[in-house]
């Protein structure tokens, strides 16, 4: 099995997965608001296929970005040299979120997507926060997203397979068919995704694991790695959290 989104069928079909989220347009709106008018360097932390990032440069953002994929930053260059970004191996890289390097420090860092939710350890979590705390300028801003956890939801068991969504290959047309199986570890705050791809008559899998994180949690893993000035919201326009709330939005401050 792979890991994530480390894979070339992931690599196919991540935008059209993309665009069928109802957070996805929002997402894209909300982070190119915070982000188009700063004369600092910008940096987006799992870029996948730029499916946002090359909006971003088009925009004139001054933004740079990585990937742990290799199948997904393929995609991103193709469609970086296709618009005229000629630099785009530049400003583009394969590394890690817990450990990333950078010789410039950037006015704002962004995690969009729930990508946080990739590191299933506080020790990752922890130095992922120090890392970018350590590469932001002074009064620099950490703008990340991702689900609120919601108990009666991640109880329910997934036994079978369930649909998701049937996708195209826009190399050859073909249909690519994706069902989900979930195993959740309440006491470690895993969920464990078994994703099944089938395509052409063969079938893939495909392992993901994501920790859910609780707002106070959150609260203390980044006063614990310095940030300040944190704030907090249930909606991509900045309505406040509530109960009914299935995202949490934060922005905090270096």
């Amino acid at each position: 099995m792979d890991k994530n989104y480390e894979n070339k069928l992931w690599a196919l079909i991540y935008e059209q997965y993309d665009k069928s989220s109802d957070r996805g347009e929002l997402e894209y709106v909300f982070y190119l608001n915070e982000i188009k008018d700063i004369k600092g360097k910008v940096l987006e932390i799992a870029c996948g296929t730029g499916s946002k990032f090359l909006k971003y440069l088009e925009n004139g953002v001054d933004i740079y970005g990585f990937d742990i994929s290799k199948e997904m930053l393929e995609i991103l260059y193709q469609k970086g040299f296709e618009k005229g970004f000629s630099n785009i191996k530049e400003i583009i890289t394969q590394q890690n979120m817990a450990n990333f390097s950078y010789p410039f420090k950037f006015s704002k860092i962004l995690i969009p997507a729930r990508s946080f939710l990739h590191l299933t350890t506080q020790e990752d979590q922890i130095n992922a926060l120090k890392n970018i705390y350590d590469h932001l300028e002074d009064k620099g801003q950490l703008i990340l997203n991702f689900f609120k956890p919601n108990l009666k939801s991640l109880v329910t068991k997934t036994e079978e397979y369930d649909f998701f969504e049937e996708f195209i290959n826009p190399n050859n047309n073909e249909k690519i068919k994706l069902s989900f199986k979930n195993q959740v570890d309440l006491l470690k705050q895993i969920i464990a995704i078994d994703w099944k791809f089938e395509t052409e008559g063969k079938e893939y899998h495909s392992e993901m694991k994501v920790r859910w994180i609780y707002k106070p949690e959150f609260e203390l893993l980044l006063k614990l790695t310095g940030f300040n000035n944190v704030k907090v919201y249930g909606n991509f326009d900045k309505t406040p959290v509530t109960k009914e709330s299935n995202e949490l939005i934060w922005i905090a401050e270096k």
